[in-house]
């Protein structure tokens, strides 16, 4: 089978920073690791940070006598001063393109505007922007959720990092009609574009697309509801997952993975792959 793989599958660079952050941390050996929350939704690369001595946590006390890292996804303000009082030493995690979203929705908050977060109401991501908006926050994922929102005097627009552009634009439109004179901000990152726009090329050149990522992971289930929407798609997490019963009436298959799929877990796939 021909392998076709998308240049940009697998870590983003917010996520492979938090990996790294993390992994520095214990090679320097600072005392117990701990992440808050699951660093990753990746559950075999968590299991090899868990023997390399990074643990995750829901419970910042765990920390008293070691080191809390804030995952990529970031938190809310309120969250951070928790964490504070608890951890005996604080390492920031959160990728710069969240930070830039949680700075904009504060500035704008404390502007006198409402914030209007598009994305995936109880996301990480999500809950920490909603703690930017200082008690003026509201999710939406859809048409209805729009026409159900109060009304409001001065709006600001934002998504959540991962969504698709697409779907953002058309959120934007039904804001703008609700609320004239809405400010629409383009919060969605660069390396979901561009992954979002090599799967619809990688598209028009294969027979099925196959996406690799945790089932927990919003960004990888984005990646395969666009691809079906082009080409028959598989959804595995790893290459134990394939059947070459599946693919035996493809020749050309385009490859992609999540944001929080590690490299060796696509090189395996793909390994699995060209055997077929």
């Amino acid at each position: 089978m021909k392998i076709i793989l998308a240049k940009s599958a697998g870590f983003c660079w917010g996520v492979s920073r938090a990996v790294d952050k993390a992994r520095g941390l214990a090679d320097a050996g600072d005392g117990p690791i701990y992440t808050d929350g699951p660093l990753i939704h990746n559950e075999q690369l968590m299991a090899r940070l868990r023997s390399e001595g990074i643990l995750e946590t829901d419970n910042p006390g765990d920390a008293s006598k070691g080191t809390l890292l804030i995952r990529a996804h970031g938190i809310s303000p309120e969250r951070r001063l928790a964490l504070t009082r608890h951890a005996a030493c604080l390492v920031d995690a959160t990728c710069p393109d969240v930070a830039k979203i949680q700075g904009k929705i504060r500035k704008h908050a404390r502007t006198g505007y409402d914030i209007i977060i598009y994305g995936d109401e109880g996301h990480a991501e999500v809950i920490g922007l909603l703690g930017y908006a200082e008690g003026k926050g509201h999710v939406v994922n859809g048409r209805d959720d729009v026409e159900q929102l109060p009304q409001l005097d001065k709006v600001c627009l934002v998504s959540q990092s991962t969504q698709f552009p697409a779907a953002y634009s058309g959120i934007a439109e039904l804001v703008k009609m609700r609320f004239p004179g809405a400010v629409v901000l383009d919060t969605i990152c660069i390396a979901t574009k561009r992954r979002q726009a090599e799967l619809l090329e990688i598209a028009g050149q294969a027979d099925v697309i196959v996406v690799v990522g945790g089932a927990h992971s919003a960004n990888t289930v984005r990646l395969v509801e666009l691809a079906k929407t082009k080409k028959p798609t598989i959804h595995i997490q790893t290459a134990d997952d394939i059947d070459a019963g599946m693919l035996k009436d493809f020749r050309v298959a385009g490859l992609s993975a999540g944001a929080s799929t590690p490299a060796f877990i696509i090189d395996e796939v793909m390994a699995r792959l060209e055997k077929i």
